[in-house]
């Protein structure tokens, strides 16, 4: 009988790693997964048509476990996740951004706990921060959520509890089960995606921190306007609210979709596109919510508008 050799088998883990011209951190990155103790994996790197040399790095690698899926450059992370799980072949799924980075027992931790916790069927981890040197920020870091296990999808609703996608690793039938992540939502579809995972399972949270999250200037998130978070926020909330089955869930959800949209009614108005934030602030009613909070953002966008037509008024005077 013919033996499969190791690169015919599926590997016990698959790890998807999007980039795009980001050729000195991707090295690092790559690195921190081939110091993994756990050995049993393969590295999918997603590249989106890098024009830096990160093709004829990946493809120097003298390791059969690492290979480069090319893909059209979109801006943003969903597209390229979706086409690394496209690809994978492991039974779990784990994700790292390519300017992140994870400590050498990630994987082999998770794995393990994993094995004592059979009605778990994704697992995440602690996290620090770090600066474009890989410097600590532990005033940043002190402030993150400790992760908690169990049925959290009450908690991630309500912001208790927040986990970050490079922690995750995830059995690849539950992320298929729930559709990967949903290409509608470019910016926030990782916690689009980890709020379907809770709605399903229970989690096995690690305590300990086990990736280096880096905060620098090229960082995706440092580069987006805030309206563009609130109005992904919405989706989600709105996605999430329709997908509920308990009414106390999806009254959760509508509440969490109306602060979404408050927020986005207050950018539009302190950008001056009033009329905007009036309809907006008018979507936020329909949800049913329209608490004291959204009321004082009401009056906000109100008193700018006030202003904003009188001096229009001063201004044709003149």
């Amino acid at each position: 009988m013919t033996v499969p050799s190791a690169a015919m088998r599926p590997p016990e883990v698959s790890i998807i790693l999007p980039t795009w011209n980001r050729l000195p951190l991707l090295r690092k990155a790559v690195d921190s997964v081939l110091a993994q103790t756990h050995r049993d994996f393969e590295l999918v790197v997603v590249d989106e048509d890098s024009t830096d040399g990160t093709r004829d790095y990946i493809e120097a690698i003298a390791d059969s476990r690492v290979r480069r899926i090319r893909c059209e450059h979109r801006g943003d992370l969903t597209s390229a996740r979706s086409e690394g799980l496209r690809h994978v072949r492991g039974e779990w799924v784990a994700f790292l951004d390519s300017d992140d980075l994870w400590l050498p027992e990630k994987l082999a931790l998770q794995l393990h706990r994993l094995a004592a916790h059979r009605c778990c069927q994704w697992s995440y981890t602690g996290y620090s921060i770090i600066d474009a040197d890989e410097k600590p920020l532990p005033e940043k870091s002190n402030l993150l959520h400790r992760p908690v296990s169990g049925h959290i999808l009450e908690s991630m609703l309500k912001f208790d509890v927040a986990a970050s996608i490079v922690t995750i690793l995830v059995q690849r039938s539950l992320i298929e089960e729930i559709g990967g992540f949903d290409d509608s939502i470019p910016i926030r579809s990782d916690f689009d995606c980890m709020l379907r995972l809770a709605a399903r399972s229970e989690v096995c949270a690690l305590p300990e921190n086990l990736a280096l999250v880096r905060e620098h200037a090229g960082r995706t998130t440092a580069q987006l306007h805030p309206l563009d978070l609130y109005v992904d926020g919405e989706r989600v909330f709105r996605k999430a609210a329709a997908a509920a089955t308990d009414r106390r869930i999806r009254a959760l959800c509508q509440r969490q979709r109306a602060v979404q949209l408050a927020e986005q009614a207050r950018v539009q108005s302190r950008e001056g596109s009033h009329r905007a934030a009036f309809s907006t602030l008018g979507r936020a009613l329909h949800t049913g919510f329209f608490n004291r909070a959204l009321w004082r953002v009401a009056a906000g966008c109100a008193a700018r508008a006030a202003g904003w037509k009188q001096r229009r008024v001063e201004w044709s005077l003149r």
